[in-house]
């Protein structure tokens, strides 16, 4: 016997199957002052594109609704007449988060945050996981600045330690989560961090979508160009002027019998200053015994370049085209930060790269016995 449900009944439940499910922003704004301003909704990497949603804050609160077809990313913002950004300084009452269906709680402060929905949480979690990381760095801060070079090494190291502990937590969050936007964005904001095999690993995972994200086809060229400069290739050579004008190739100095560190630096670079004493030390204890260094800076003005030189007592080879960034040699072996070391040995062949401070010293140690 068939049974039939009335039809009211029936009309009910056909608008329900029919009716989406939108999304609700509850937030709220720590501060008291931003009551009677618009917060803004934008799509995320479109500053220039107008907002596709504002909402009013009143009592410190605000309220946004819709519905979005799969997932985007948004920023949350107020106007910049209203609060003003500074370069170098933290962007107060906003944050970039995963808009999608369901109920997004995102507070708004010096810190924002935004909790409620699957990506949200997930991306939480991170933030939650690194925050004591962040706060053990912060007070190792009076030790770095300590007079006591001994106390300052120490403390160096340790954060060293954290910060590769961040990065790891954020890879390991970026390949759990392969499938969501914020992934991505993650990937790209830490493209100096993460290290050549971390990203590696990340794009052997990512789909088309992770690698349309802006910025991370430019990775993806990066990561091609390094794997001409690998550890186990030959040297790529390239030929750059020396402070006189005189034009030399690289294979005037690398792979003709001497362990060579090839140095990318620059002179209004402050972690190439500070690295740079070492070297020098470096070199008065090595240069006798087959070792060499060439420097490559990236300096596009001649004048400070030949200061930096004679400030910090460099006297090994030093070559420029004095292109800044886009100097022909950081560009050949993927170079984009500085400093960045590469090690040869006598052959040519590349041994490190990207190594400082005491692991120059265990390398040399190891390879000029």
């Amino acid at each position: 016997m068939k049974k039939y449900l009335p039809i009211a009944a029936s009309v009910l439940l056909l608008a329900a199957c029919s009716e989406k499910t939108g999304y609700e922003i509850t937030g709220t704004v720590s501060n008291a002052d931003l009551n009677g301003q618009y917060v803004y909704l934008y799509e995320y990497g479109n500053p220039d594109v107008l907002p596709f949603d504002s909402a009013l804050v009143e009592n410190n609160a605000f309220k946004f609704t819709g519905t979005q077809n799969g997932s985007l990313l948004a920023t949350l913002r107020f106007s910049t007449d209203v609060v003003p950004e500074e370069r170098g300084k933290p962007n107060l009452y906003r944050t970039t988060f995963t808009l999608e269906n369901g109920k997004v709680v995102a507070n708004l402060d010096t810190f924002s945050v935004v909790t409620g929905t699957p990506a949200n949480d997930a991306e939480k979690a991170l933030k939650d996981q690194i925050a004591p990381f962040y706060d053990e760095m912060e007070k190792l801060g009076d030790k770095i600045r300590s007079e006591d070079q001994n106390i300052v090494k120490a403390a160096e190291k340790k954060y060293d330690e954290i910060s590769e502990k961040i990065t790891q937590a954020i890879c390991n969050y970026i390949l759990a989560h392969m499938d969501q936007k914020m992934s991505a964005k993650y990937m790209f904001d830490n493209r100096y961090s993460l290290s050549e095999e971390q990203q590696n690993e990340i794009l052997s995972q990512a789909d088309s979508t992770f690698k349309a994200f802006p910025g991370i086809d430019k990775m993806m060229s990066r990561l091609e160009i390094l794997k001409n400069v690998a550890i186990g290739k030959k040297f790529a050579d390239f030929e750059m002027a020396d402070p006189k004008g005189e034009v030399h190739k690289l294979s005037e100095f690398v792979g003709n019998g001497k362990v060579v560190l090839i140095d990318f630096w620059a002179s209004w670079c402050p972690p190439c200053r500070k690295e740079t004493p070492h070297l020098v030390e470096l070199y008065k204890q090595y240069k006798n015994k087959d070792f060499e260094i060439v420097g490559i800076s990236l300096d596009s003005k001649p004048e400070a370049w030949a200061k930096g030189v004679k400030d910090l007592n460099i006297t090994w080879t030093q070559l420029s085209d004095l292109k800044g960034w886009q100097n022909a040699g950081a560009a050949l072996y993927g170079v984009n930060s500085i400093p960045h070391t590469v090690l040869v040995d006598k052959d040519g062949t590349i041994i490190a790269k990207n190594i400082h401070g005491d692991e120059i010293d265990a390398k040399l140690q190891e390879v000029l016995k």
